[in-house]
């Protein structure tokens, strides 16, 4: 994204927050320092976002996050659809013979797209007839490898006889690995693990991990079109969904 932009003309700049902050007042911020044309928000917490971003009179884009609903005439989005992908997920488990299924993901209160991936993941669990216990089968973590090793020794504490974990981001799913192989546990011979997101560090892991994957490079080129397109012809927000897929790697057993 940052070299269409540059491509361009423009000159882009990161700013790193912890995942729980306020992005939009972070952005009142560098509006009123820096004087962007854009904003690009990687965020996930919707309740910062309100009609008061329109006072900022720059065009916003949300990318992995749909603001479709939001009806905010400056913040555009390009998302993957959350619920269909983590209801894949779970229908794969199913099929390979899991019937007791953990799930590692964000606050839904405070992560748009894990209480998307939990919806979906709940609705399939339903349908299937498969029990779902939110106490005990549902381990809170941030976006993080050591939060993810840390959600699955709680699942081992409250669950112990579940055969597959979702990890809903796959450093999640490849912390949680590392925290089995330290409890003496072999994925996916012991329990199967898979993760949401599509990086790369995900195919070189031992063992390769089963995900569904976000194409990342389309997210990056229509958000750096459509955030372009709004700054050199200022008009209506864009909202688009694009594709993902289920890769299979090795950490799912078939039972």
């Amino acid at each position: 994204m940052q070299a269409i932009l540059e491509e361009r003309g423009y000159v882009s700049t990161v700013y790193y927050i912890d995942e729980e902050a306020n992005e939009v007042a972070q952005a009142e911020l560098i509006c009123a320092e820096r004087k962007p044309y854009g904003i690009v928000f990687l965020g996930s917490n919707l309740e910062y976002f309100t009609p008061q971003l329109a006072e900022l009179r720059v065009p916003c884009l949300l990318l992995t996050n749909s603001a479709a609903t939001l009806n905010i005439p400056n913040l555009s989005s390009v998302s993957v659809d959350d619920v269909s992908a983590s209801s894949l997920m779970i229908e794969y488990l199913y099929a390979q013979g899991h019937r007791k299924i953990g799930l590692i993901g964000g606050k839904p209160d405070q992560s748009r797209p894990s209480l998307s991936r939990l919806t979906g993941s709940q609705s399939a669990m339903f349908r299937l007839g498969l029990p779902f216990e939110m106490k005990k089968q549902y381990a809170y973590a941030r976006f993080s490898l050591q939060s993810g090793y840390t959600a699955m020794e709680y699942l081992l504490k409250h669950c112990p006889d579940i055969t597959a974990v979702f990890a809903m981001s796959d450093l999640m799913a490849l912390g949680a690995i590392r925290a089995l192989r330290d409890h003496g546990l072999c994925v996916p011979q012991d329990i199967s693990v898979t993760g949401f997101d599509g990086i790369a560090l995900g195919q070189y892991s031992v063992p390769r991990l089963t995900t569904i994957r976000q194409d990342m490079g389309q997210l990056a080129q229509r958000s750096a079109r459509i955030l372009l397109h709004n700054i050199q012809k200022p008009g209506n927000a864009v909202h688009e969904i694009v594709s993902f897929d289920l890769t299979e790697g090795e950490s799912v057993r078939e039972l």
